[in-house]
């Protein structure tokens, strides 16, 4: 759920203007020596004066200095498909590579051909790869590891067994069907258990003849139904690091195992009464022993100073809002920077700094914006941003870091909305459905609004975990408003960015507090001059799809027609990873998944719905639609169906993209 989130980035969100808008610069480089910052507009470089701010044409001839940026890790491997684990991965030094294939572990050593390390993998019990679910959920993408010397490889024993199957029928569109079969677990389905080991190389290579498993140390990592994830080696290679998650998702260990004796400890816990992040942001520094955590044991996501060798907890950052990234750290200034949210517009990002020691923790960006693309100069005396709102384009600047503006580079257009005859977009804060909680959402106006006639609203959603659609950041007229209609996305409670609390207001209850708020807003927006309260449709993807069919059945005088697009529509259907950690299972929380499902208050449903779904939808698996459609023909409900043969989670092309605006049209416009 957590990829298509990432996806409906631009179906949901409006986008930003196109890529070559003035006000953004895209190369700035720092010669602090020489006293100046290079830029490129418009294809030349220019120089800022690091003491004056003035800024001048670079002369003929002259180059800026080279980029010098950090070191990444680079993938090395072939990569794999959403929700996969890649098959082959090289080592370090390039010497060496692992193949996971039909269940068992190969290993090729230099220019040997490749030897088995394990025999007994099969189908159900695999070897070097892991399944859809740990893909798609817990982000891995591999299930093998090389240490940094090249001379280990720990990887996955992967064992599904006891996940049943699901089965989708490919070759629709064909003249014969074929079965595509998934170890899929639902929610309270028994779940895939998950081991590691690591095999000595070097000693495997040497010994061409010998018995591989002389050579591979099982990992201790426990045997309670957890996920395993998260792996990777420590700097030195003596150690390999993991993440291990209980299965409620309440709490988070990571854990380092001896590379040599697979003994396992426990360097740092989290725990949560509700549910944690399952991967916190994590940034070592250059000795490889202590490293910035991301925690939010005090309600708000913070930074710490941890160390692989000991327990001691050095905070870094506080306050009574979330910080969002680490954008750069420099050990040798005893600093780091990171965005965050500490703006009176909770949605506005702001760059922050604070010192390796715990100290000295301050706001660096001045105004209640939007800031972003930050580029922080060596020695952090200096910094670059930009700066915008939903309504102004983006402005490229240079600021001390007492955050005293020192020269802007590009100025974006203050007002793109006027010459093409439209109303600027608003960003509005609304007040939740407990009439307590400050939410935000953006409400872009139609070509011709006028607040003395009644315009229709079509609400754009996702609203689920992990993902936001709403910030202060500048935004395109979306498609909607195309079509004469008023259009607002909102960030409902259950939504990242605002704390742990928010988020958790839907715990043990999809569907409820966050629809809630949905229409709240709706009410809210709908009682301004302009609004039709009375023709509100509401569209969404995914998550968004779910909530859309949910609101004709919960709010169904809020709102009167929906197009629901591969949505999970009821949480007994979904996988149990992701479910459950915000759900629990139906054992523990029937009341719950009842009261989310719209196919259980499917008799409850008034308006107009356009149900859609792929018929190779291996993530929100078909059934999903037609759990929902039959029991709205059972009950004699009028409803329009579209149903693609080849599509997966969504990517339905411009079919469906039409017909949405022809339903809308219909039933919405007068």
């Amino acid at each position: 759920m957590r990829v298509i989130a990432l996806i409906l980035a631009g179906a949901i969100a409006a986008c930003a203007f196109s890529q070559g808008e003035s006000g953004v610069v895209r190369d700035i480089r720092w010669d602090i020596d020489g006293g100046v910052a290079w830029f490129r507009r418009d294809g030349h470089w220019r120089t800022v004066d690091l003491d004056t701010g003035a800024i001048t044409d670079a002369p003929a001839g002259t180059k800026p200095p080279e980029v010098q940026e950090p070191s990444r890790a680079v993938m090395r491997g072939v990569p794999p498909g959403r929700g996969r684990q890649r098959p082959l991965e090289l080592s370090a030094d390039g010497s060496r590579s692992a193949v996971t294939q039909k269940g068992n572990l190969f290993v090729k050593c230099g220019g040997e051909s490749k030897r088995a390390v394990t025999a007994d993998g099969h189908e159900t019990l695999r070897y070097g790869t892991a399944s859809w679910v740990y893909g798609e959920e817990l982000d891995q993408s591999t299930g093998m590891w090389w240490s940094p010397d090249s001379k280990r490889l720990a990887f996955y024993k992967f064992d599904d067994s006891k996940v049943p199957e699901f089965h989708l029928l490919s070759g629709l569109s064909g003249i014969r069907t074929a079965v595509e079969s998934e170890r899929y677990p639902k929610p309270g389905d028994p779940n895939p258990v998950a081991t590691l080991a690591i095999l000595d190389a070097e000693a495997f290579c040497a010994d061409p003849t010998g018995d591989p498993l002389t050579n591979v140390v099982l990992i201790a990592v426990g045997d309670a139904d957890q996920y395993i994830y998260g792996v990777e080696w420590s700097k030195s290679g003596g150690e390999l690091l993991f993440h291990r998650l209980s299965r409620r998702h309440d709490v988070l260990e990571l854990c380092a195992a001896d590379a040599r004796t697979g003994e396992v400890r426990v360097i740092l816990r989290e725990q949560q009464v509700h549910w944690t992040h399952h991967i916190p942001e994590m940034r070592f520094l250059d000795d490889g022993r202590r490293f910035l955590w991301a925690s939010e044991r005090t309600g708000f996501k913070q930074y710490e100073l941890r160390s692989l060798d000991s327990g001691q907890i050095v905070p870094l950052t506080s306050g009574a809002f979330p910080a969002d990234r680490i954008q750069k750290v420099d050990e040798a200034g005893g600093a780091f920077y990171y965005s965050a949210y500490p703006a009176p517009t909770a949605v506005n990002s702001q760059l922050m700094a604070a010192k390796l020691d715990g100290s000295g923790q301050r706001r660096l960006t001045p105004d209640d914006l939007h800031y972003g693309r930050y580029k922080i100069a060596p020695g952090g005396g200096w910094f670059a941003a930009t700066d915008e709102s939903v309504s102004r384009r983006a402005s490229t600047r240079i600021y001390t870091n007492q955050g005293a503006l020192l020269a802007t580079l590009a100025q974006g257009e203050s007002d793109p909305w006027t010459p093409m005859g439209l109303r600027p977009p608003l960003l509005k804060k609304f007040k939740s459905a407990d009439g307590v909680t400050d939410i935000y959402g953006v409400v872009h106006y139609p070509k011709g609004f006028d607040p003395g006639s009644e315009w229709p609203i079509i609400v754009a959603v996702y609203g689920g975990p992990y993902f936001r659609t709403v910030d202060g950041s500048f935004a395109d007229q979306p498609e909607p408003c195309d079509h004469g209609f008023v259009t607002l996305r909102v960030d409902n409670r259950g939504t990242p960015g605002r704390g742990k609390a928010f988020e958790d207001a839907t715990y043990m209850a999809l569907g409820i507090a966050d629809l809630d708020d949905q229409a709240a807003a709706v009410r809210q927006l709908g009682a301004e001059p302009g609004m039709d309260e009375l023709r509100v449709g509401i569209t969404g993807l995914s998550y968004g799809g779910y909530l859309s069919a949910l609101a004709l059945v919960r709010y169904p005088e809020v709102f009167s027609a929906a197009v629901a697009e591969s949505g999970p529509m009821d949480w007994r259907q979904y996988d149990s990873i992701y479910t459950e950690r915000f759900m629990r299972t139906p054992q523990e929380n029937p009341a719950g998944y009842d009261a989310g499902s719209v196919v259980v208050h499917a008799d409850r449903m008034k308006g107009h719905l356009l149900l859609v779904h792929g018929m190779q939808d291996d993530n929100v698996h078909p059934t999903n639609a037609f759990a929902l459609a039959q029991r709205l023909y059972d009950r004699g409900f009028d409803f329009e169906m579209r149903l693609y043969p080849r599509a997966g989670h969504g990517g339905f092309g411009q079919s469906e993209f039409d017909a949405k605006w022809r339903f809308f049209g219909k039933w919405l416009q007068p």
